[in-house]
């Protein structure tokens, strides 16, 4: 029972989420360094990007048309984060053994493959296309269904930098948009909006809902992925807004400065 409230509790939390919204919750990135650790006190934390990536996307800004709207939300996201998500977190760390959590995330990470697969196809990456592709047969197999990535061993399909449809947009010269903050599911961009209805359409685990005619379906299987995400995004959140004079412009510059850094991989 108390697994069964944890996993629902974070379909709640992050229904939509574990489709790929943001890219920010593939559970990857760790927390600024070097320059970027320095800037996240002054309220420009780049979550995940290395020292060069800061240098590259530093000054990168966006459209806020609606900010007192998004300030708002961002700040009911807050008490949210503050009150509900970060208890989950450390309840479901605490019921769940690393090797549990780990690979939970692998088997929903390699489910994820057509999501990859065709973005990498559509930014001309055939190369990485073809990574992707040995790399879902390899831990698909050897990993048992992707629970483990025994991919990771192998040097030509090691380190394949992540696909979605709001990067691809950015390959092609879409500007992000205005910006945007939405209840529980946080900060984006018209084009990255976009780009999270691309990803969920690509997402086989979206498609069970249209198969057996209703969310449901998709809430269940999608709760173990959500349920997995949680602890990592709050660690990212508490890396971009930590001791920041204004949390909402650390993390919307932390969330932009992401994404430019992720169009240039």
């Amino acid at each position: 029972m108390r697994i069964f409230c944890l996993l629902a509790c974070a379909s709640v939390l992050l229904l939509g989420g574990c489709a790929g919204k943001g890219r920010v919750t593939e559970g990857e990135q760790p927390a600024p360094t070097g320059k970027g650790a320095q800037a996240a006190s002054d309220g420009k934390a780049v979550a995940g990007a290395s020292d060069d990536d800061w240098d590259d996307v530093a000054e990168v800004k966006v459209s806020d048309p609606i900010e007192p709207v998004n300030r708002g939300v961002f700040w009911f996201n807050h008490q949210l984060y503050r009150y509900v998500a970060k208890p989950f977190s450390a309840a479901y760390r605490f019921v769940f053994p690393e090797i549990v959590r780990k690979g939970i995330g692998n088997a929903y990470d390699n489910v994820r493959f057509p999501v990859r697969f065709v973005n990498h196809t559509l930014q001309g990456r055939l190369d990485r296309t073809a990574q992707e592709t040995g790399r879902f047969v390899v831990n698909t197999t050897a990993g048992v269904g992707g629970l483990m990535k025994p991919a990771d061993k192998i040097p030509a399909l090691a380190d394949v930098p992540k696909a979605d449809t709001g990067q691809t947009f950015a390959k092609w010269g879409v500007p992000h948009g205005p910006y945007l903050v939405f209840p529980v599911l946080g900060p984006t961009s018209c084009r990255d909006l976009v780009g999270t209805a691309g990803d969920t359409a690509l997402n086989p685990v979206a498609w069970l809902g249209f198969l057996f005619g209703g969310a449901g379906w998709t809430t269940a299987v999608s709760a173990p992925s959500g349920a997995h995400g949680v602890p990592d995004q709050m660690d990212r959140y508490d890396a971009a807004t930590k001791d920041s004079l204004d949390p909402y412009i650390a993390a919307r510059t932390s969330y932009i400065q992401y994404r430019e850094a992720q169009k240039k991989k």
